[in-house]
């Protein structure tokens, strides 16, 4: 795959699959359904201060190289939103929250989710990250685990210009329809068998006493069944989100982004681990990485690193860094 020469306009670039070649050999090819992505854009390149004034504002961004379209990747992963409402100010946002107790934290920006191999892999990864006296149970994923340490996500509004109180919430989620009534989580199923969600009833506030968090969260499986279109060998588990019931209230002493990531009114929340399969030493060899050293662990490791993509049902999208790791 390469770039395209964008020192000019480029009208169209696309790539037929076999698929679409037949079909416009045969004259029915037609284009019903298109999707827009700004996978390869980075707005911090927009600058509004730029010195030569406004045709230079966004000149570095319409100058960033554009790779060709293909047929066997995924090319778009961050596909625009599409709301109805045109009076909405404030878009949707899913982020992973280390706050609250048992969420998990990452290693190096990535989630290490230990095999369960009767706790051997669990066991030397939490020692060496500190022990659990030292927050190292929290840097580790057990495979299976229904309770304990798993991925805390929060939806909402991250903006601290509109509190986080129960009519914002009113007026800006709910009336919009901006609620999340769950989350479609696309793994990788060569590895990962189970995604494991929330239970009806599990809670998600601030409510225990003067603004204290109260996660209550006890997991279960949800096996994923419907094929990901956008990434090969993924597909798709829905899993619950439990409503997201920490407010911004006037009396509280401890304010709400004591527990919550989201600076505006929110919506949903979920929690996340994996089950994975009884992985070969050729899944490791062919896929991943063996013979590997973990800073500050004993032995060596091998490992497979993947991404798990998590799609709100407002169409907003998080991905998940994910090492699924065992100790050799």
């Amino acid at each position: 795959m390469a770039f395209l020469d964008n020192s000019g306009d480029i009208i169209l670039d696309a790539v037929l699959t076999e698929v679409g070649r037949k079909r416009m050999a045969t004259g029915n090819f037609r284009i019903a359904k298109f999707a827009l992505g700004d996978d390869e854009i980075n707005y911090k390149q927009y600058k509004k201060n730029h010195v030569s004034g406004s045709a230079y504002y966004d000149l570095e961004i319409l100058q960033t190289p554009v790779r060709e379209a293909g047929t066997q990747a995924a090319n778009i992963n961050y596909g625009l939103l599409s709301f109805p409402n045109p009076r909405l100010l404030y878009l949707p946002t899913i982020m992973k929250n280390t706050k609250v107790q048992n969420a998990a934290r990452p290693q190096g920006n990535i989630f290490y989710l230990a095999v369960n191999d009767g706790g051997v892999t669990a066991d030397a990864l939490i020692t060496g990250f500190g022990g659990a006296s030292g927050g190292g149970d929290l840097r580790v994923l057990k495979a299976g685990q229904t309770v304990g340490t798993a991925i805390m996500l929060e939806a909402g509004l991250n903006t601290a210009e509109i509190p986080g109180t129960s009519a914002n919430k009113t007026n800006y989620i709910q009336a919009q329809g901006l609620s999340e009534g769950q989350f479609d989580i696309s793994v990788d199923t060569r590895f990962i068998t189970n995604v494991l969600g929330p239970r009806a009833g599990d809670t998600w506030s601030n409510g225990g006493g003067s603004g204290e968090s109260v996660i209550n969260m006890q997991l279960q499986n949800n096996i994923p069944r419907s094929s990901d279109p956008t990434l090969r060998h993924h597909s798709i588990a829905k899993v619950r989100s439990v409503n997201n019931n920490v407010l911004k209230r006037q009396n509280d002493k401890k304010a709400d982004t004591a527990t919550s990531v989201i600076k505006g009114p929110r919506s949903g929340a979920t929690a996340l681990n994996f089950d994975t399969k009884i992985l070969a030493d050729d899944d490791f060899s062919r896929y991943g990485k063996t013979v590997q050293t973990i800073p500050s662990c004993a032995g060596t490791y091998r490992y497979i690193d993947t991404t798990v993509k998590v799609v709100g049902s407002t169409g907003t999208i998080e991905q998940i860094p994910l090492r699924i790791i065992q100790k050799e």
